[in-house]
């Protein structure tokens, strides 16, 4: 039998045939080839996009608000002279027979610079707060000439915040930021209430213990008719409504000063106690005592609150009550003095000077038992008058307040 004889190719020309198909790419059937775009799983894929503007439009209108560089001073130079100065001197700036008694306004200014020709502004809504959110604000609407804004009757001590819609004659509109400013916070807190005299708040002074009575509580000043005669305004009785939000009115009169009026002149919502006291002995009247105990007893009633109170000019028997509640509360001998002749401002007919109430009433708190002045007063209207201690303390807690420690 033969032996099969197998041809295979040396293996030298096998290594070259291999070689020569590395040189040369595999082609897929029927196709042709195309380019690899396919990515790296490490890498993300580009992709050209036309992506449309979403950026801001630029401003037509720049705004710039005023700043203060020192807190607002609310009183006028004779006041603040006054406050500053001797306090034996008030017959200096004032004899209490010219209307001087109303506070400064408040003024904001703002800047306008336009940005785009041909656009300017349309309008203003002006915003003014004691909130940082600017909640409860007093809100005007302004013209597009107006570049300054004033208001009355601020509090004393207190942070602003104030900003300004603009609207633009484009149709578009934005909100400025928001600017602050800081009023000084010496007392008295002296009010303008049209038609009226002589009108301020029980809050802002400071305690000797480092507190202050509260603002917006109780408001003193001159009667609000004479008989059957309204002196306050409407304007004036939108104020003591809508801005002090009057609960009470406390009339200090005689009966025979009333002309027969059993009803407040700010509307039958607003509850009217008479209290008639005398203005001579006025400490030691036996009546005034009576009527003394039950002021107390109204003004130990949180829902008496705010309260206008007042006998004629607002100088002598609403002095005295002013006097009693702010020094319960702890303020000083002095400042009390300040705010019983601040009423030389007003038109009270004549001036008051220390000797009208040293031998009524104030030496005999200065003589009376006690550590201190608001201790001695206290005590006094305690023992003498019969005034219950809760009803005393009440009113101290609902008027006094305490730095947040």
């Amino acid at each position: 039998m033969k032996r099969r004889t197998e041809r295979r190719l040396p293996q030298s020309i096998l290594a070259l045939l291999l070689s020569l198909l590395l040189l040369f790419p595999l082609a897929s059937c029927g196709s042709k080839s195309e380019p690899d775009t396919s990515t790296s799983a490490t890498e993300p894929a580009t992709v050209a996009t036309t992506v449309p503007a979403t950026a801001a439009p630029e401003p037509t209108v720049l705004v710039r608000l005023c700043s203060f560089d020192a807190p607002v001073e609310i009183h006028t130079e004779q006041q603040a002279a006054y406050l500053a100065g001797d306090l034996d001197k008030v017959g200096d700036y004032a004899k209490g027979v010219e209307e001087l008694s109303r506070p400064n306004q408040i003024t904001l200014t703002w800047e306008v610079e336009t940005l785009t020709e041909g656009v300017g502004v349309k309008s203003f809504v002006i915003r003014v707060s004691t909130k940082p959110d600017l909640s409860r604000p007093i809100v005007s609407p302004l013209s597009k000439t107006r570049r300054s804004f004033s208001f009355g009757n601020a509090l004393i001590g207190q942070t602003y915040y104030w900003n300004l819609t603009v609207y633009d004659t484009e149709g578009g509109s934005f909100v400025t930021e928001t600017a602050t400013f800081t009023t000084a916070a010496n007392g008295p807190r002296n009010l303008t209430v049209d038609g009226i005299t002589n009108v301020r708040d029980l809050g802002g002074w400071r305690t000797e213990d480092g507190g202050r009575v509260r603002q917006g509580l109780m408001f003193r000043g001159a009667k609000l008719n004479a008989g059957n005669s309204v002196l306050v305004t409407d304007e004036g009785i939108k104020t003591l409504k809508n801005e002090f939000g009057i609960v009470s009115e406390l009339e200090l009169r005689r009966t025979s000063e009333l002309g027969g009026r059993t009803t407040s002149v700010l509307g039958d919502k607003v509850k009217f106690y008479s209290r008639p006291m005398e203005y001579e002995d006025i400490l030691t009247d036996e009546n005034n005592k009576v009527q003394i105990k039950s002021i107390f007893a109204l003004l130990a009633d949180r829902s008496n609150y705010p309260i206008y109170f007042h006998c004629s000019i607002g100088t002598d028997r609403t002095g005295l009550i002013a006097y009693l509640v702010n020094g319960l509360c702890g303020v000083s001998e002095e400042d009390l003095w300040r705010d019983y002749l601040f009423s030389n401002f007003g038109v009270i007919n004549g001036t008051r000077s220390k000797g009208n109430i040293q031998n009524a009433y104030v030496s005999t708190f200065q003589y009376w038992k006690g550590n201190t002045y608001a201790e001695k007063i206290y005590d006094y209207l305690n023992t003498v008058f019969g005034i219950p201690k809760e009803h005393l303390d009440s009113v101290i807690q609902i008027m006094k307040e305490m730095p947040a420690n």
